[in-house]
């Protein structure tokens, strides 16, 4: 496993016809939530067109072009986890060997960092909002 989130796609949300830049991973998702209309709330790889169901996976290469709708009035959500793609020695070591310096390119150093500042911004709000609750409350006996 390389990268794992979860991925929400709000109602009537399109993400467009796009690609991944390496062919080292397969792309897993897991259905959590899924619109009842399953059928509008659909992903295209290549040609063929799937639906996500709850608790039913899906193994794709992401390096083929690939979209995503969801024609629907309900929030999908899904388990996205990025595998290393099964491969014969050697090629298995220079995958994991090209994996492993892509995880200290810029692209992917800036995200690092700005997921960093992200948590870092969140943590002092959460602080704030701490302090504030506290100082707002009286002390027994005054």
């Amino acid at each position: 496993m390389t990268t794992a989130m979860i991925s929400i796609l709000s109602p009537h949300k399109h993400i467009l016809d796009h690609r991944g830049p390496y062919k080292g991973v397969l792309r897993y998702h897991l259905g959590l939530i899924v619109p009842k209309d399953a059928a509008a709330c659909r992903i295209r790889v290549g040609d063929d067109i799937r639906h996500w169901e709850e608790g039913k996976s899906m193994i794709f290469d992401d390096t083929f072009n690939h979209e995503v709708w969801n024609d629907t009035d309900e929030t999908r959500v899904v388990l996205f986890v990025d595998i290393i793609r099964p491969l014969p020695f050697p090629d298995s070591a220079v995958n994991k060997a090209i994996l492993k310096a892509i995880g200290y390119s810029p692209f992917v150093l800036d995200a690092k960092r700005n997921q960093e500042a992200w948590e870092e911004r969140y943590r002092a709000r959460q602080r704030e909002r701490a302090g504030a609750a506290g100082a707002s409350v009286a002390p027994a006996g005054q």
